[in-house]
């Protein structure tokens, strides 16, 4: 018998496991949209219901439609990827904040998204729009590299616009195309 209770437990850990991992796929897919298609802008693609914590919606949706490029949907999905929305975050490779970006990178592109005066990487007021703005901006850098645009950009931001320009599309690094995959 007590052999049993072990397996049924133990049964009932894995289901749990994958539920979670079921429901967090189709969470980042709801986040996402549909973008395997076409470039990934759009104005007026709505967020799905509870795929942003409640303080960003607003910021996502709005900073979402910055260019065509992008949406408020794509943004949703980079920042929970990058992030997962923790607007304390900091990686082992400095980079900080919700949109995790590399100190260089943000004294070149951090914007004042909320207009009181400083630049902050810690808060998401200002690290959003300078998500934004950077995407666009990447987009723009990237936008004549064959290959699908919207991957170009998001390889853009994870390993730099030159390397996505050498290598004529997403490089053959595995952690920029498993960050592109994720995301799309």
């Amino acid at each position: 018998m007590t052999v049993r209770k072990a397996w049924i437990a133990a049964g009932v850990a894995v289901s749990s496991a994958l539920a979670f991992v079921m429901l967090l796929a189709v969470g980042v897919y709801v986040i996402a949209g549909n973008l395997a298609n076409g470039v990934g802008g759009g104005a007026g693609k709505a967020l799905a219901k509870g795929s942003v914590p409640a303080a960003y919606q607003a910021l996502v949706q709005k900073w979402g439609n910055y260019c065509p490029a992008i949406n408020p949907a794509l943004l949703a999905a980079q920042l929970y990827q990058e992030s997962g929305f923790n607007p304390t975050a900091q990686s082992h490779a400095a980079a900080q904040g919700i949109a995790q970006f590399i100190p260089g990178t943000w004294a070149t592109h951090g914007i004042d998204g909320d207009g009181d005066g400083d630049r902050d990487v810690w808060d998401p007021k200002d690290a959003i729009p300078s998500a934004a703005a950077y995407d666009c901006a990447l987009a723009s850098y990237v936008k004549d590299v064959g290959g699908n645009l919207t991957e170009n950009m998001l390889a853009s931001y994870n390993a730099g616009a030159y390397a996505v320009i050498k290598y004529g599309g997403v490089p053959p690094y595995q952690e920029t195309q498993n960050y592109v995959k994720r995301i799309r």
